[in-house]
């Protein structure tokens, strides 16, 4: 009785009230195992041991732990709890999808806001209760292994396992620090009678202008902004203790544990950073080629040390990978890339298309048919009000079904993404149908990994060409050079971003990094890993991540998942292009950039196994039904870009450039910065 008042102390009257049958049972059943426990404990005490012989091997899991069965029971009891509860929250989003149209009823994704919070505070409450209750529950007794595997997934919460006020406080944190980034709160260009956000207005800006003293200036004075009365550092100091605090309630000594909860892994970030170094070769060449270009389009305005870019210039490039004028030279210039927005137009016309050509991909290697329903009930087109400068698809989740709202803009990145959107709708409709608690990826990202490997086939020459939006199902060596390097930029440079925005946020974390020492440690990690450094000398009195740093910040969407999504989304289609034979090793015919797995049901048959397992196995099982792998590498990224690291080697050597990096931080604690 007493365990269990200490477990309902936690809960909020509203909490407990969800709770009252299986409370008073929780009651009971702890008091009989105390006792059913002190018995044995008892019996054994008086008993002679006996010698250990070879039949001790065979030793059953009932005689190995005698209460199993009645943990299982108790575990089941609430799992029916809280499944029960979760249907009707399916039931509410699933109505909430329904009002979301055009016109008619009048709703949308705006004005919904409110029954959409509602909803996720009732879920939120559902599994801060059912966390506290499964947590007194000795996992390893459990024979059942996929009722082990929800009772250890929901046992433990990032933020939402925070009691009511801390949640909150959590939640305001990371609003704020999410206004960072689409406020206006910079004068634009000097002139303050306008001032505008860094997204989408400053990230244009820079995609646009070849201006080094506007990148400069931005770059700048959005971080003066922050820095104006710690407003960003004292907002990230108060967030990292929630985070903290939530790792505590898990029982976790090292935060960080909190943070990767899901990975289920010792020491990830040490695998990760491994990741890193296994691309840097093909990263420090990349890297290389492009400072000479830089220097050579903005000449002596732009400072660089040694070997290294400004923060401010790689931000630029990064957003340019696909722009039509640059500020770096492509390998072929006079060999430029053939359009498709056209052909686009004239052969998929309408959104609706896209989507059929989508699902299409994924009905062709054996995959779930979307059928006309699909399309009548559960695809809605975003309202024109909620459309802004760019608009992305939301996929939505409420088993049996699944649902779309699409973008109803006509081009092909939109092609492209709707691929990875059909990839999370189908994902959506094998685990809905395992039971609660395991009816999800298996870890972070890896749904959005399985996604990628289809966008890295539909957007490849051979797959262009059977949409017939290309005339030849490969380009020339020239273009194809180009298309790798556009790409190596686009996926090649933000990848050592995903790890030192999250490595920063954990040693914070755990303490590895103090609050005196913060910014000069971020341009640390950015300068070991990335050749990075700000555009002017740094100190203590500024906190300079950039914004992609303060979306990561949500345990629900961090740098991680994207890191992982990238590098592990490499790894599936090599296997996939291996499966289907569209990518022959050492076969000029059959490069891995240009497999095409459309079609092929091997393909098919690894994803769907993948998709339908859910969260019943651990991630790496499940890698290793694809890839034979059980541990991420860089080997997938490395094959595809093979042709362009060579390419970049020869040319770099060739104008006498050495790839890689020694140069200081720019940063200092007793700098003083100059206004």
């Amino acid at each position: 009785m007493r365990a269990s008042k200490m477990i309902d102390r936690h809960l909020t009257p509203h909490q407990q009230a969800l709770l009252p049958n299986v409370t008073i049972t929780r009651c009971r059943l702890l008091a009989a195992l105390c006792l059913l426990l002190c018995l044995s404990s008892a019996t054994l005490a008086t008993q002679t041991p006996t010698p250990v012989v070879a039949a001790t091997n065979a030793t059953t899991n009932a005689t190995k732990y005698p209460h199993a069965a009645v943990y299982e029971a108790h575990a089941n009891q609430y799992l029916d709890w809280a499944s029960t509860r979760m249907q009707g929250i399916w039931a509410r989003r699933r109505s909430s999808f329904l009002n979301l149209t055009t016109k008619g009823r009048g709703y949308n994704a705006i004005n919904q806001a409110p029954i959409k919070q509602e909803i996720e505070n009732d879920y939120r409450h559902l599994v801060y209760a059912l966390a506290m209750n499964l947590s007194t529950i000795p996992v390893m007794q459990l024979k059942d292994p996929v009722l082990r595997r929800r009772v250890r997934r929901l046992a433990k919460l990032q933020l939402y396992g925070l009691p009511d006020k801390d949640y909150e406080e959590a939640k305001d944190l990371l609003h704020t620090m999410q206004t960072f980034i689409t406020s206006r709160m910079v004068c634009s260009l000097g002139d303050c009678q306008q001032t505008v956000a860094m997204v989408p207005a400053i990230v244009n800006h820079a995609m646009r202008t070849k201006s080094l003293a506007d990148l400069e200036y931005f770059w700048r004075v959005w971080r003066s902004v922050l820095a104006d009365r710690n407003r960003a550092k004292s907002a990230f100091i108060s967030y990292v203790r929630m985070l903290r605090l939530a790792a505590s309630y898990n029982g976790h000594i090292t935060p960080s544990r909190t943070w990767y909860l899901y990975y289920d892994t010792d020491n990830f970030q040490r695998e990760l950073e491994n990741v890193v170094w296994e691309i840097m070769p093909l990263y420090q060449e990349l890297h290389a080629y492009l400072l000479k270009c830089v220097r050579s389009t903005y000449g002596e305005k732009l400072y660089a040390d040694e070997g290294a870019i400004p923060a401010h210039v790689l931000e630029q490039i990064v957003r340019q990978a696909w722009s039509p004028r640059p500020v770096f030279r492509t390998p072929f210039p006079t060999h430029q890339l053939p359009t498709v927005k056209q052909r686009l137009e004239e052969i998929l016309v309408t959104p609706v298309k896209i989507i059929k050509k989508s699902a299409e991909f994924f009905e062709s290697i054996g995959l779930n048919h979307m059928s006309d329903s699909f399309y009548e009930r559960f695809s809605r087109r975003i309202g024109d009000e909620e459309i802004g400068s760019d608009c992305h698809a939301e996929v939505f989740y409420f088993p049996p079904e699944a649902a779309l709202r699409y973008c109803p803009k006509l081009d092909y990145k939109k092609l492209m993404q709707m691929h990875g959107n059909m990839a999370e709708l189908q994902y959506n409709l094998y685990r809905g149908r395992l039971p609660f608690g395991v009816d999800s990826e298996p870890c972070p990202g890896f749904a959005a990994a399985i996604g990628e490997a289809a966008v890295i086939a539909s957007g490849t020459p051979r797959h262009l060409n059977r949409l017939h939006l290309l005339f030849n199902h490969s380009l020339s060596e020239e273009q194809s050079m180009n298309r790798l390097f556009r790409m190596g930029i686009h996926t090649i440079l933000a990848i050592p971003q995903y790890f030192i925005n999250d490595k920063f946020l954990v040693d914070v974390m755990d303490g590895h990094i103090g609050a005196q020492e913060l910014n000069c440690a971020y341009w640390n990690l950015q300068n070991k890993y990335a050749g990075i450094v700000p555009p002017q000398r740094r100190n203590e009195n500024t906190f300079d991540p950039d914004f992609k740093f303060y979306r990561g910040l949500n345990p629900e969407k961090p740098n991680t998942e994207k890191l992982l999504s990238e590098i592990l989304g490499y790894q599936f289609y090599r296997a996939f292009c291996l499966a289907s034979e569209q990518y022959r090793p050492g076969d000029p015919e059959y490069p891995l950039h240009n497999c095409d797995f459309h079609g092929s049901t091997k393909a098919g048959d690894l994803m769907r196994q993948m998709m339908e397992a859910g969260a019943t196995r651990h991630w790496r099982d499940l890698m290793e039904i694809a890839t034979g792998e059980r541990k991420l590498s860089g080997k997938g990224v490395m094959e595809y870009y093979a042709p362009l690291y060579t390419w970049l080697k020869e040319q770099n050597k060739k104008n006498g450039v050495e790839a890689g990096w020694e140069t200081e931080t720019r940063c200092s604690k007793d700098y003083n910065i100059s206004s």
